[in-house]
């Protein structure tokens, strides 16, 4: 059997010797996607994935320990390792009168009260019960799953069942200190229940609101999703199979489509006055800011008292206090800005060439969840588009070499992004190269000096490469557009180009169906067209130079004055007169004084 995990499964992997917490890394949730043969096996387990395993802190500062019990009944916080001795002594002070708000074991989570959350199935009318065939596994690893099953049941987790109508499986999987975790298969009931269309936090956003503050503190739900309880109507329905017999989730599980939805919902409800404010919650990761360090302690003390009215528990080992950075969603959010992640980085630097066409997918994959941060990402990986098209041969020649080296250079010294400032205009530069297009969402600080806030890119359909010089740079601004609609929607756009694309499609409106929907898609923003007369900056000029004006066969800059040229033409292998015909083209003129070349004649040798 073959295993891929996406998101979300339900799983047993946060306990550890009956009900102590352990640290784990993911937030989120996992699905499993399962391919079966034809003969059927004993299935060992499968070997957990990085994203599956117990991680670091998040946080990137130094931390302490600090205990919160006693010799005999340790309980371990961390605190940031800069504080002064007296923000010390402050923050365990406050820590102590708020222990209750964590949970070091299971049996100090009583869950959340029904009123404020309850998950329901809502199975769609007309879905046919599936019962999962129950499979068989190596003789060595069944008593390990039903250790892991006692588990559940001890914490009040899971009940035993009679009669279900739909009934999973399970999938083993294995952690590098060779413990088993249970995960659980809801592919099929997960299939037949309808999307919550509660929409979760725009993550950028949360990521941008983190910044410039200078103190935080990060705090993690306490295996968030089974503090809050099933519908009694669905318990049954999440049954599922083990060798020990089959049971039935009394609390929401990992895995359960809409899990998300239904915990986000429940921190709406419970932060409502205080989100985006002096906290951001995405789903059971919480982060506290303050702007002013001297404020951070009566910030938490408002957290606090708001998780101990609602009972909701904290993870203490997944919780750091008083720090100046941290990872969140993913990203080091620290005052200054937005940073990758070291070890993502790390990833990429230490990557061999990819031999073939999955080692290739997986960079790319890597390079995806980093495209914010790297200047014309597409135009970076033109070579690799040709050997992805499906029937050609994997070739990896010098120019795909090439663009490896350029990527792993620029991840060298990647730039740090800082958030928009509310109330500033933000500028925006565009650009259309010969199969990409670009843009650089900029903004002014307080010294007038440019800073980078997001850089996006990406190759154009065989129709787009089409497209007039003009229209491409349309096109740009209309991708740019999509792609952050949530920015121009807060903001007055500065569109800074040498060419006016808002111009050419607001007085052309009608000429054709495309134009008439960039019309739409324009007129709802408040965007200034500002033309560039010259670089001002760092930013501006490090995004000119990683999208450089095409320079071949099909656009020349010549003087006016010189109406032929003599080339070296290699494909002609000899010098060859060119009559050059010269056509008006401002849009490409505007970068440059000189004229462009609109088509040449090659007399025949």
């Amino acid at each position: 059997m073959k295993m891929m995990i996406e998101k979300s499964v339900a799983s047993s992997y946060h306990i550890n010797g009956g009900d102590e917490i352990i640290e784990d890394e993911v937030a989120t949730t996992y699905h499993i996607t399962l391919s079966e043969g034809d003969s059927v096996e004993e299935e060992d387990a499968e070997i957990a994935p990085p994203e599956l395993e117990e991680g670091v802190k998040a946080t990137v500062d130094e931390l302490k320990e600090i205990n919160l019990g006693d010799v005999e009944n340790p309980r371990p916080i961390y605190i940031s390792a800069l504080l002064t001795d007296e923000e010390e002594k402050a923050y365990v002070e406050l820590l102590h009168e708020f222990k209750d708000v964590f949970a070091w074991s299971y049996k100090e989570m009583p869950g959340l009260d029904p009123k404020v959350a309850v998950h329901q199935l809502s199975i769609s009318k007309g879905a046919r019960p599936v019962k999962q065939a129950q499979r068989r596994f190596r003789p060595e690893l069944v008593p390990l799953i039903e250790v892991e099953v006692n588990k559940l049941i001890e914490v009040g987790f899971i009940r035993e069942v009679k009669y279900p109508t739909w009934i999973s499986s399970i999938v083993p999987v294995r952690k590098k200190n060779g413990q088993i975790r249970v995960c659980v298969d809801f592919r099929d009931l997960n299939s037949a229940c309808p999307k919550d269309d509660f929409s979760l936090p725009i993550a950028e956003l949360m990521i941008d609101a983190t910044t410039g503050h200078e103190a935080l503190s990060f705090m993690d739900g306490s295996s968030g999703y089974n503090q809050i309880r099933m519908a009694p109507k669905d318990e049954e329905l999440t049954a599922f199979r083990t060798p020990k017999g089959i049971y039935c989730y009394k609390v929401m599980p990992f895995g359960l489509k809409n899990a998300g939805a239904t915990y986000q919902r429940a921190m709406q409800k419970i932060f409502d006055d205080m989100l985006h404010k002096n906290v951001e919650c995405y789903v059971d990761d919480l982060v506290v800011k303050s702007k002013m360090r001297q404020d951070h302690l009566q910030d938490l003390r408002k957290i606090f008292e708001r998780l101990r009215r609602y009972q909701l528990k904290m993870n203490p080992l997944k919780c750091a206090f008083g720090v100046t950075s941290g990872k969140f969603l993913g990203f080091i959010v620290r005052h200054r800005g937005i940073e990758i992640e070291q070890a993502k980085i790390d990833a990429i630097l230490k990557m061999p060439e990819p031999r073939n066409i999955h080692e290739l997918k997986s960079l790319q994959g890597k390079l995806a969840y980093l495209r914010r941060f790297i200047s014309n990402l597409a135009g970076r990986c033109q070579p690799f588009s040709r050997i992805m098209k499906k029937g050609v041969p994997f070739e990896w020649d010098e120019a795909c070499r090439n663009a490896f080296r350029s990527i792993k250079s620029y991840l060298m010294k990647p730039p740090v992004l800082v958030a928009p400032v509310p109330g500033r205009p933000l500028i925006l530069y565009i650009a259309a190269q010969e199969c990409s297009v670009g843009a650089l969402l900029a903004q002014e600080n307080e010294e007038e000096k440019e800073s980078a806030l997001y850089y996006l890119s990406r190759r154009m359909t065989p129709n787009e490469l089409r497209y007039s010089p003009i229209e491409k740079i349309c096109l740009a601004l209309i991708f740019a557009i999509q792609k952050l609609k949530h920015y121009f929607q807060a903001h007055t756009v500065r569109l800074v180009s040498k060419a006016n694309p808002l111009k050419y499609v607001m007085s052309k409106p009608v000429l054709s169906d495309r134009l008439a929907r960039w019309y739409l898609q324009l007129q709802q923003f408040e965007i200034v067209y500002v033309p560039q007369k010259a670089v001002k900056g760092q930013v501006l000029a490090d995004f000119l130079a990683d999208h450089p004006i095409p320079q071949n066969g099909s656009c020349l800059m010549i003087s006016l004055m010189k109406m032929s040229l003599s080339l070296k033409l290699p494909l002609l292998g000899r010098c060859t007169l060119m009559e050059l015909h010269i056509r008006k083209e401002p849009v490409l003129e505007s970068y440059s004084s000189r004229p462009m070349v609109k088509c040449c004649h090659i007399p025949s040798p």
